[in-house]
Formats: C-alpha cells, sequence, structure tokens
C-alpha cells in the first residue's frame, strides 16, 4: 500500500460570513472540525491541515486532532501558495506516495470513495472523481504530479491542470453526487 497524506486546504475566506466560514456550525461541530473528522476515516497515513485566513481564531477554536496543522502566511497571493505550504511540509516528512488534495469547506467526502481514488492513483499521475459527469475533489496525486506543484504561483485550480494534461491521469466514476462545499452562509443552514 502506498503512503498516502491528506492535504486539507482551508485557504478561502468565504463570502458572507460573520466569521470565519470554518468555524461555521454543521451539525453541532465547527466546519474545520467536520472536515478532519472525515479525514480521520479514510485510509491514509497522515493529514496535514493547511491555515489561511483567520488562522489564529480558527487554531484557538479547533477541537484536538492527529492532523500537523501549518498556517500559510501567503495565502492571499493565490491558492497555489496554501496548496505548496502543504506539500512542502509532505515533502520534508517521511517518504510519501500520494497526496489527497481536499478543500477543508468540503463536509461529508466518505472513506470509500477516497480509497477507490487511491487504488486508481497508484501508477498514475493522479486520480479525479468524476460524480455525475462533473469532476470534483478529493483528488489524489502522485509524487510526480506534486513535485511540479511546489513551483505554482497565482490562483492554481487543480482540476483546470489536470483537464489540461490529462496524461496519467484516471477518472473514477461515481455514481452519487459530490458532497457540496460550503461557499456562503445558506450552504451551512442547508447542512
Amino acid at each position: 500500500m502506498p503512503r498516502t497524506v491528506a492535504v486539507v486546504l482551508a485557504n478561502e475566506p468565504g463570502s458572507g460570513f460573520t466569521g470565519s466560514k470554518y468555524l461555521g456550525d454543521i451539525g453541532g461541530t465547527t466546519l474545520i472540525d467536520r472536515v478532519l473528522a472525515d479525514a480521520s476515516s479514510w485510509p491514509v497515513d497522515d493529514t496535514v491541515v493547511v491555515l489561511g485566513p483567520d488562522a489564529e481564531e480558527i487554531l484557538e477554536s479547533m477541537a484536538s486532532t492527529a492532523a500537523t496543522v501549518v498556517i500559510d502566511l501567503e495565502w492571499s497571493e493565490g491558492s497555489a501558495a496554501s496548496l505548496r505550504v502543504g506539500l512542502d511540509v509532505v515533502v520534508r516528512g517521511p517518504a510519501t506516495d500520494l497526496v489527497v488534495i481536499v478543500p477543508a469547506d468540503q463536509p461529508g467526502i466518505g472513506a470509500e470513495d477516497v480509497e477507490a481514488l487511491i487504488e486508481a492513483a497508484e501508477g498514475a499521475t493522479a486520480a479525479v472523481p468524476k460524480y455525475r459527469y462533473r469532476r470534483g475533489f478529493p483528488v489524489v496525486l502522485a509524487r510526480s504530479m506534486w513535485e511540479r506543484l511546489l513551483g505554482s504561483e497565482g490562483d492554481l485550480d487543480v482540476l483546470d491542470l489536470l483537464g489540461s494534461h490529462p496524461e496519467g491521469v484516471r477518472e473514477v466514476w461515481f455514481d452519487h453526487l459530490a458532497s457540496p462545499r460550503v461557499r456562503s452562509p445558506a450552504d451551512i443552514r442547508g447542512s
């Protein structure tokens, strides 16, 4: 089994929230704690969570976690900054084969989906879920792919990048919709 690390990116400020969207209440727990609880059930060896906006406030409110928590001080420079920070932590740790990239505003990702993506990524450059004809997250990247991303800058859409470089990318089809992402306070009220 390849050594795999989940990289959870809490790097988007959200709009319309009175505080951090990652501290929004999802069924009695915060959004960030819910996503980290999901990640604890995945077949990964470690989890790294990258905090961007409101990092100190989130840290004060987060439940105790086994995840490695890092703060991206340059998150406002674009999404590539937080991805670089997370991947840098992975590179500096034990030798790792695969990373699972997931946004911290997408609760409800099941272990079965992550496991299927990890299996598909073995021998490939990446595995991408396709939920009823639409690509989504999480994505699993092999070392050859994520080492290239360490030099990325600005806003980086990993799904667009993989779509424009499809060689070695495997799609895993799921017969259910993707877990919805939290983009506004209305998305939390609907949870």
